[in-house]
């Protein structure tokens, strides 16, 4: 009994202790890299292209500089990116995206970029 008792703590404290492979906590933040990364940046050029083809805004994608992903209701991601607008003034705007696909307009785009006001967009998946 004492081993079990002893087994159990040992178990414990790896679980919590230890860094989660291939997975993140639920509702964690985590970075992204490797494939997560391309599939990340396909919904970010998928979200302008519907924005760009509406009322806008009108950016492309220069160079994605920190990618980040978080389960909460759907998924978010947080994005550093490089942009260049319709006048191909470049510039370094921090984007979020939150996708609730399920929804129609599920899909909730903000971006932050300097001496900009903060913008929000929807679009439907």
């Amino acid at each position: 009994m004492f081993f079990a008792k002893i087994l159990l703590l040992c178990s414990a404290c790896v679980l919590v202790l230890g860094k989660p492979q291939g997975f993140g906590l639920v509702g964690g933040v985590k970075q992204l890299e490797g494939q997560e990364l391309i599939d990340a940046q396909k919904e970010l050029n998928s979200s302008l292209v519907k924005l760009d083809a509406g009322d806008g805004p009108h950016y492309r994608i220069v160079k994605v500089l920190d990618a980040s992903s978080q389960v909460v209701a759907g998924t978010a991601y947080k994005f550093t990116v490089e942009l260049i607008d319709e006048n191909d003034v470049k510039k370094e705007c921090k984007v979020d995206i939150w996708n609730r696909s399920w929804l129609p307009n599920g899909i909730q785009v903000t971006f932050k970029c300097p001496n900009e006001p903060e913008l929000i967009k929807k679009h439907s998946a």
